[in-house]
């Protein structure tokens, strides 16, 4: 296989600064690539909005041609039009003469394949070479992608791509790709492939398409540092080096790291891009990354709040990016949570001075009753029960975070009169008397297989209540091929594949929760393992 680099920063790095590069540095990061023996070099786009001269946006070839190294040129240079995006119709493009740009790379949509070929085709009769470019690959079944290879073969342009818009693609993915349409497209074409960083995967996935065996020519797409919207892009200076030290050895990296150093540098100070965890999530559901990036803007939500919402974006909305459609989501969710500052500052009222007993439902409720009843006797302690209400114990509140639970409460008719409700805020208004609400969301834990074990998010209200010393009952811990509840009509079906390595993780929170607050087990517990929780 044979490789070429295409470096896109004067293209896609403008994202992060609106393209204003400068004149004089975009001629001077396009001759320090030549230099560098980049293979292709993109110099911006082509397009009808053209800002101001300062910018890598051009209106025309020539315009082009004026920030060309004067040097005599070894590099295929080219620029970008985007359909539906700052485009510039091809019928407005100077025929090819030879002293601007080689190449057109045409980027588009799904629903604009035909308008893309039509395009294309007015390109390559004006004697340039086309690069097409389909907007996230991922969304294309096998069966969308060959009959859109089909159309390429007809068309029969320089170079097609598989574009991995969201980031989101592993190498499985890429390579199963790239072997439909190595295997169906005419070999003359070349292949490229632009990854996103959103989830660190742009290198690997280049490394994997790397070591393919095929007699078709790969192009890679990369920039300089990285630079491009989001998570960026493929760094110039890494995969560059990595094909000089594993493949043949032909590029300057010196001449990448000059261009870092003189103006990315700069520009880096100022704007980011790069890696992030919003990026990541809004990669790993397949969401355009924009979506994550207008919620970091926001800076009140936390990882969890913005995997939330991008979880709830509708499926026909995920790989174009819609701005009403994220700020009708993000006001949704802020409507939901609540400030629960009162609530937290009446129970640390009800529980100062006390000390605080917890009541599970597990077996031991019933087997170490006895024990339970005196402790409240002798300690008076303030007693919160756990999703469950039983008049054999009087709780003097109960906290409530599951919606089932909270059903078989209101089927029961609140049978304890005058015991505090603490509900969290996911549960809806249950228009009883004397109950508090707490925000859901802030008590929840961050690993997902126990993020909303009830005893656990209780704990942590506790925590912020001030709670220094906190005794449990019937936190039995769940045992596989047992009745687990001290009543059969708390009982819910649990998945026993998971049994143990929940009680695993449950005990590690107990355990990271130790550390501030004292936990004390008043009857036997799984949970407990090793060491007391004192």
């Amino acid at each position: 296989m044979s490789i070429q680099i295409l470096d896109c920063t004067l293209r896609d790095g403008g994202y992060v600064n609106d393209w204003r590069f400068g004149r004089k540095t975009i001629a001077s990061i396009l001759d320090k690539l030549e230099q560098a023996n980049i293979d292709i070099i993109e110099c911006g786009f082509l397009t009808r909005m053209v800002k101001e001269q300062e910018c890598s946006l051009f209106h025309s070839v020539a315009d082009v041609e004026a920030v060309l190294p004067k040097r005599e040129r070894s590099s295929m240079y080219v620029a970008m039009i985007a359909i539906g995006e700052k485009e510039l119709h091809p019928s407005e493009l100077a025929p090819y003469d030879g002293k601007s740009i080689q190449g057109i790379r045409l980027t588009f949509h799904k629903r604009e394949i035909q308008q893309a070929i039509e395009w294309a085709q007015i390109i390559m009769e004006k004697g340039y070479q086309v690069f097409m470019q389909p907007v996230g690959t991922v969304f294309y079944s096998d069966i969308e992608l060959l009959q859109l290879v089909e159309k390429i073969n007809a068309l029969h342009p320089y170079a097609f791509y598989i574009v991995d818009t969201l980031g989101s693609m592993y190498r499985n993915e890429v390579s199963h790709r790239f072997y439909l349409i190595d295997e169906n497209m005419h070999p003359d074409i070349l292949l490229g492939f632009h990854g996103h960083n959103n989830m660190q995967l742009a290198f690997s996935n280049a490394q994997v398409l790397g070591k393919i065996q095929t007699k078709r020519t790969l192009i890679l797409d990369s920039s300089v540092y990285g630079m491009g919207r989001g998570a960026g892009n493929l760094p110039t200076e890494l995969i560059t080096q990595y094909i000089n030290k594993k493949i043949q050895s032909r590029y300057d990296v010196t001449m990448v790291m000059d261009i870092y150093d003189e103006y990315i540098a700069a520009i880096r100070k100022e704007y980011e891009w790069g890696y992030t965890m919003p990026y990541h999530i809004a990669a790993s559901h397949v969401c355009h990354p924009s979506y994550a990036a207008y919620l970091i803007n926001k800076q009140t939500l936390t990882m969890k709040d913005i995997e939330r919402i991008i979880q709830s974006i509708p499926e026909e909305y995920k790989v174009l990016y819609d701005r009403e459609l994220i700020e009708q989501l993000y006001s949704q969710f802020q409507s939901k949570k609540i400030d629960d500052t009162a609530s937290v500052r009446e129970i640390e009222g009800l529980i100062q001075g006390r000390k605080v007993l917890l009541l599970a439902p597990g077996k031991t409720l019933v087997s170490h009753g006895q024990t339970i009843r005196d402790f409240i006797e002798r300690e008076r302690p303030y007693v919160i029960s756990v999703n469950f209400v039983d008049g054999g114990y009087p709780a003097d509140a109960c906290f409530v975070s599951n919606h089932k639970r909270m059903d078989i409460l209101g089927q029961e008719n609140r049978p304890l009169k005058g015991t505090r409700i603490l509900l969290t805020s996911n549960i809806p208004n249950p228009g009883w008397e004397d109950y508090l609400y707490v925000d859901y969301d802030r008590y929840t834990n961050t690993d997902p297989m126990i993020s909303d074990n009830a005893g656990l998010m209780l704990l942590k209200l506790l925590q912020r209540c001030g709670a220094l010393e906190v005794f449990l009952a019937g936190f039995d811990g769940f045992q596989e091929d047992q009745e687990n509840y001290y009543s059969e009509e708390l009982y819910f079906q649990v998945n026993t594949n998971d049994i143990e390595e929940k009680r695993g993780r449950i005990q590690k929170q107990l355990k990271e929760m130790s550390r501030t607050m004292k936990l004390y087990f008043l009857t036997p517990s799984l949970y407990q393992g090793e060491e007391a929780y004192v």
